[in-house]
């Protein structure tokens, strides 16, 4: 069971448009508590996902008196300005893995001046959590240092069923010639959760897509190795959510990335959980155990 929510708690939802360092507008979801936040809640969507899909998350934290903070990444979410034409072919495209760790760096900054003096933590789920980590290894120290805290969940790291090394070698040098060069990717969505209401609500939401780049496949599978290699230098104090019955990513790639983490990684495996634990059947102990570490100390 989940915390009870403050009964005199109101949801606000707010939109910006933030500016990346390339100048491509950001388009970055707020979410308030009624009364003034006692924190932030920094959210990294996954694959294929966009703003409106954490509804789950933004809903139990603001109910707790936190702020939450989003945005869709690139090639995922709304693309507002774009024709459904325009879309489906930007759908999966991103300049550069970089890019994404250069849009939480932007996006932090812009937290800091809306909420000044909060503590902030930085939640990624799947890509996003991949992503996440490699935040948190490849920035300066500066940077590092200006979250309190880190959720990491059901990070892909290695894919449930990866694809072989001859496959990924393919994508890495066809996206060298092409970053548009693309696939559809055959996920097993019915992973995703086993809420079926609420997969059928993410499958059919309008936003939610599998189309990935070569380029960036390629990028995030060796971003996943450098993470699962290199975490013993993460210093943020995080917690790292796993799935066990996920079939999306690799729960055995999780597991290798928790033993070579350092003391200050806290690790929750969930043994029959799906790969969205923020809304499978369990999310209410899964947000509860969120909540927590983001309370405690």
């Amino acid at each position: 069971m989940c915390k009870p929510i403050s009964a005199t708690t109101v949801r606000r939802h707010g939109l910006k448009i933030v500016n990346a360092h390339d100048n491509i507008p950001i388009r970055v979801a707020i979410y308030e508590p009624d009364a003034v936040p006692i924190g932030v809640l920094q959210i990294v969507h996954g694959f294929g996902e966009g703003i409106g899909h954490y509804n789950d998350v933004t809903e139990f934290f603001t109910g707790h008196g936190y702020a939450c903070v989003m945005h869709d990444q690139r090639g995922f979410g709304e693309m507002p300005g774009m024709t459904p034409e325009q879309r489906k072919s930007a759908q999966g495209i991103a300049p550069s893995f970089g890019h994404f760790l250069h849009d939480i760096k932007t996006l932090r900054g812009e937290i800091g001046r809306w909420y000044p003096g909060l503590p902030i933590v930085l939640f990624g789920h799947s890509m996003g959590g991949n992503i996440v980590a490699n935040y948190l290894l490849k920035f300066p120290d500066i940077y590092r240092c200006v979250y309190k805290k880190a959720i990491i969940e059901a990070p892909w790291l290695r894919l449930y069923k990866p694809m072989p090394k001859v496959a990924v070698a393919f994508a890495r040098v066809i996206g060298k010639l092409s970053s548009k060069a693309a696939v559809t990717a055959k996920l097993s969505t019915s992973y995703i959760t086993r809420d079926k209401e609420k997969l059928d609500s993410l499958l059919n939401s309008g936003f939610y897509h599998s189309r990935i780049s070569l380029q960036l496949f390629a990028e995030i599978t060796a971003a996943g190795e450098y993470a699962i290699k290199n975490v013993a230098r993460i210093t943020t104090p995080t917690l790292l959510l796993s799935p066990g019955g996920d079939r999306i990513v690799c729960p055995k790639a999780i597991r290798e990335f928790a033993v070579n983490a350092g003391d200050n990684f806290h690790c929750v495996e969930y043994p029959d959980g799906y790969h969205c634990l923020h809304s499978d059947t369990l999310s209410g102990e899964v947000l509860n155990t969120m909540l927590e570490f983001c309370e405690a100390g």
